[in-house]
């Protein structure tokens, strides 16, 4: 068992508090670039290029090979432990921060506007399902000087309420008056450890001005009973009007 019972109830009380926990030594560091490697020698993946022309992020990656899969399994059995809940993947990536590489504004995820194949305004994420968890599980060790993720305490409202908060241009970007209210935790990892966290948990982090790599693995999940959107939801990205993009957005 990946947590026992005792730390799963302390660490869903920490969720309820603030929207997000960390869980330390999950996975090695050896399993980590197998799934890297996978990830890297798969051909059947989205790639994005940042304004450097280097990889971005690269998605459609959890099932492409077994170190992959095995990920996947062990964070929907944490989810489980933790939530008493089934969960499904929505959404997958992997996120490459090589040095000098971008950071992110601060920003809710799925709190946005974007256009369908046929011009009609659809609401971000809540498409598809009313809550997600995201899943961040580090490569490489992420630390101040590599641009760690930043997360600031779950905002609980509805979706309209929650866009009025954002810059409204087809990102989730959070205006200036916003971010400048809140107080972010900065969250240092060691490679194998993951951050759980809401999705409306505003989070940013700013450039990697280390001289390594700051690699992660980004996963979404919505609850089993709202159903399997995977598919749905990269066909629907693939088909969109909107054309903004956070690979092209954030801290140069």
């Amino acid at each position: 068992m990946l947590i026992d019972k005792e730390f799963s109830i302390k660490i869903f009380a920490e969720y309820r508090q603030k929207g997000f926990f960390v869980l330390k030594d999950i996975f090695s560091k050896k399993f980590m670039e197998s799934v890297f490697d996978e990830i890297i020698s798969s051909s059947e993946t989205i790639k994005y290029l940042d304004r450097n022309k280097k990889i971005r992020r690269i998605e459609e990656i959890y099932d492409k090979g077994k170190h992959l899969k095995k990920l996947n399994e062990d964070i929907l059995e944490i989810l489980n432990l933790i939530f008493h809940e089934n969960f499904i993947i929505f959404k997958d990536k992997y996120n490459a921060k090589p040095p000098g590489g971008e950071g992110f504004y601060a920003h809710y995820d799925g709190i946005f506007l974007w256009e369908d194949s046929e011009g009609n305004l659809k609401k971000g994420w809540h498409e598809y399902a009313k809550e997600y968890i995201n899943v961040l599980v580090s490569i490489d060790q992420m630390n101040s000087d590599n641009g760690p993720l930043q997360v600031s305490k779950v905002h609980k409202d509805s979706f309209e309420n929650l866009l009025k908060k954002t810059k409204n241009n087809g990102t989730p970007d959070l205006t200036q008056d916003i971010e400048a209210s809140l107080c972010f935790e900065e969250i240092n990892l060691e490679p194998g450890d993951i951050v759980f966290f809401n999705s409306t948990c505003p989070h940013k982090s700013s450039k990697n001005n280390s001289n390594l790599d700051r690699r992660t693995i980004y996963y979404t999940y919505n609850k089993l009973s709202e159903g399997d959107n995977y598919k749905r939801y990269f066909d629907d990205k693939r088909k969109s009007k909107t054309n903004q993009s956070k690979s092209l957005s954030g801290e140069i």
